[in-house]
């Protein structure tokens, strides 16, 4: 797949967005208005109660529990006051960039990756207990079936309250990018590439503490001082994992590393590869306090649709190991732990 030109991005952004653009840009401005107006009553029943909590001799207490109140009530005025401008912006421009990269693309503002495919994965130590998430893009490149979209991954807590109920509490497990695609070869168990932390950090004991993780499944070591500089991998299979990460993979994962500046997730599991990448901020949100006429601000969400839809790509997934093309010939230690079956002595 080759991405457009930014010179055809400039002309479609002038004779096809630039008029929606307009249109949303007055909803924004009426959007920012209201908000505005939210902020200031909020400071003011602040203000106020700092005022009434002097006045009584109350040491704090009252100010500390209208703003505890405050925050979620703003929160949840905040996002419903911006839901419907977000929408439009959504099937009005993000849509329409997502089909000018690819007419075959499938864009969905309320839709994620679902539950389930997120639990294949296994990249999550702790289980997935609610995910939720939006702009979902799927469809085929090339021969490759991928779909990702943001996702909120959250575990759940449950302890005994006061009253002899039961306190449910959400914690985030990872928030942010999440893609899965056909992998290019096929292979039964797991394989997952976490970033390195522990290594990085501690050395030799982070190698031993990485080593005793048995929940992600035997430590293997790779070929590549590099890779293995940012990258850990557990796995089913010594010799699989290897089949899995050959040297070009490895390779193409460190210049896809490079190219976004972010701690990455992948694994392979049933010949299906899925790639986590955290973000803080919404990938495709448009801006509510500053005007979004601007072709920069638009050329933003070109760019990062670009870089997930190019993971397949990037990652040379459109390279079939079944068709007339040669498979990539195993490495020297893969050959050496193919020749010497697990339990020999060496």
């Amino acid at each position: 797949m080759t991405m457009p030109r930014r010179s055809d991005f400039a002309h479609f952004y002038v004779t096809t967005l630039l008029g929606d653009l307009k249109k949303l840009e007055a909803a924004r401005k009426r959007v920012a208005r209201r908000l505005h107006l939210l902020f200031i009553t909020a400071a003011a029943v602040f203000l106020t109660s700092l005022g009434i909590d002097r006045g009584l001799g109350l040491s704090g207490s009252l100010p500390f529990t209208v703003g505890v109140l405050l925050v979620p009530i703003v929160a949840f005025f905040y996002r419903l006051m911006i839901s419907g401008y977000v929408h439009d912006f959504k099937v009005g421009i993000i849509k329409k960039v997502v089909g000018f990269i690819d007419p075959g693309l499938r864009y969905t503002p309320s839709g994620h990756v679902p539950k389930w495919r997120v639990v294949a994965s296994r990249i999550f130590s702790r289980h997935p207990d609610r995910v939720r998430g939006d702009d979902l893009v799927e469809g085929r490149i090339g021969g490759t079936n991928m779909q990702f979209s943001e996702v909120h991954v959250e575990a759940k807590h449950e302890s005994a309250s006061s009253g002899g109920g039961r306190r449910r509490r959400w914690s985030t497990i990872f928030r942010g990018l999440f893609f899965v695609a056909d992998f290019n070869k096929t292979f039964r168990g797991k394989t997952l590439v976490l970033p390195d932390t522990a290594e990085h950090v501690l050395g030799g004991l982070g190698s031993f503490l990485q080593s005793l993780n048995v929940a992600r499944g035997e430590l293997i070591r790779m070929e590549s001082p590099e890779f293995e500089r940012y990258f850990v991998v557990y796995g089913d299979d010594q010799i699989e994992a290897r089949y899995v990460l050959s040297t070009s993979l490895m390779e193409r994962i460190m210049e896809f590393r490079r190219k976004t500046g972010r701690r990455m997730y992948l694994s392979f599991v049933d010949s299906h590869v899925y790639v986590a990448i955290p973000y803080r901020r919404r990938l495709f949100e448009p801006e509510v306090f500053r005007s979004i006429l601007g072709f920069e601000g638009v050329e933003r969400f070109l760019e990062d649709l670009e870089l997930f839809i190019g993971i397949v790509e990037d990652l040379n997934l459109n390279t079939r190991v079944w068709t007339k093309q040669a498979e990539e010939p195993l490495s020297p230690l893969a050959r050496f732990f193919l020749n010497h079956p697990a339990g020999e002595s060496y």
